[in-house]
C-alpha cells in the first residue's frame, strides 16, 4: 500500500504542493473563522470572493492591464540586455572587465532607493517605473547569463574552432545552447523581481496600477479590496512564471536538464 502511494507521490510531487497549500489554507480559515485573527485579516475564502466581486464590478481589468504593461515592458528590456551583455561577458575577457566593477557596485543597491533620483529626472511616470523595473531585471539575467557562458566546456568550442565555424556561428551554435539552462534560471528570477518592483513602484508617487490600488485601499481602510488586490498580483505572476516556464521547457526539450525542465 505504502510502496503504492511512494510510486504515486513520486510520479506525481504536484500532490504533496497541493495537499500542503490546501492544509494550510484549511487552517487559515478555521483561524478566521474561530475569530484568532483581527477582523483586518480576512480569509481564504473573503479574499477569494472579494476578488471575483472586484472582477465583477470591472475594477480589476484596467488596474492589471497597466502593471503587466510595466512589469512585462521592464522585464523584456532589463534581461534581454542582461542576457546579451553576460553571454558577450562570458566569453570575452574585455566585456567582462567592463561591467565588472559597475556591476558589482550597482547591484547591492535597492533599486526602489534610485526611484527617487530618476523621478527628479523623469518625474513620476511610467517610464521612470520601466525604468527602475528594467534595472532590477538586469541583474539576474546578466549574472547567470554570465556563469551560464563561464561553466560551458571549452572542449566544447574547441571542437567548432577545429572545425572551421567562424566566432558568431560558436556563438549561438555551441555557447548560446550550452549555457541556456543557466540563463534560463536568470530570466525566472528577473520575472519574479520584475512583479516586485512593479507594485513598489506604484505606491510611490501618482499612478495606477494593482499596486496603487493596493495602497489606496489600505489608507482608505477597505481591507477586502487590499487582499483582492494582493491575489491578482499573485495571479499575474503565477501565470507569466508558468508562461515563461513552458517556453523554457521547449527551449531546452533537447536537454537531459530534469531540474530546468521540471522548474
Amino acid at each position: 500500500m505504502f510502496g503504492n502511494l511512494n510510486s504515486v507521490l513520486r510520479e506525481r510531487p504536484w500532490i504533496i504542493s497541493i495537499g500542503f497549500a490546501g492544509v494550510v489554507l484549511a487552517l487559515w480559515q478555521y483561524a478566521t473563522i474561530q475569530s484568532w485573527f483581527p477582523d483586518y485579516i480576512l480569509g481564504p475564502i473573503n479574499i477569494v470572493a472579494e476578488f471575483v466581486a472586484m472582477f465583477h464590478r470591472g475594477e480589476l481589468g484596467d488596474q492589471v492591464g497597466a502593471s503587466l504593461r510595466r512589469a512585462l515592458t521592464g522585464f523584456a528590456i532589463g534581461s534581454g540586455i542582461g542576457v546579451v551583455l553576460g553571454l558577450l561577458a562570458g566569453v570575452s575577457r574585455v566585456f567582462r572587465d567592463l561591467f565588472d566593477l559597475t556591476q558589482a557596485f550597482i547591484h547591492p543597491i535597492p533599486k526602489i532607493a534610485l526611484f527617487p533620483a530618476i523621478a527628479v529626472l523623469l518625474g513620476f511616470t511610467d517610464q521612470t517605473r520601466i525604468f527602475i523595473i528594467a534595472l532590477s531585471a538586469f541583474f539576474p539575467a546578466y549574472l547567470n547569463a554570465l556563469n551560464g557562458a563561464l561553466g560551458v566546456d571549452p572542449r566544447m568550442i574547441w571542437v567548432g574552432q577545429n572545425a572551421g565555424a567562424a566566432r558568431v556561428r560558436i556563438f549561438f551554435q555551441i555557447l548560446l545552447p550550452a549555457s541556456l539552462p543557466r540563463t534560463v534560471v536568470g530570466l525566472r528570477i528577473s520575472l519574479m523581481v520584475s512583479f516586485i518592483m512593479m507594485v513598489a513602484t506604484e505606491v510611490v508617487g501618482h499612478s495606477n496600477g494593482l499596486g496603487a490600488g493596493l495602497m489606496r485601499a489600505y489608507e482608505e481602510g477597505v481591507y477586502g479590496e487590499m487582499y483582492g488586490g494582493i491575489l491578482a498580483v499573485a495571479i499575474c505572476g503565477v501565470l507569466s512564471n508558468a508562461a515563461l516556464a513552458m517556453i523554457s521547457r521547449r527551449l531546452l526539450a533537447w536537454q537531459a536538464i530534469g531540474g530546468v525542465q521540471r522548474g
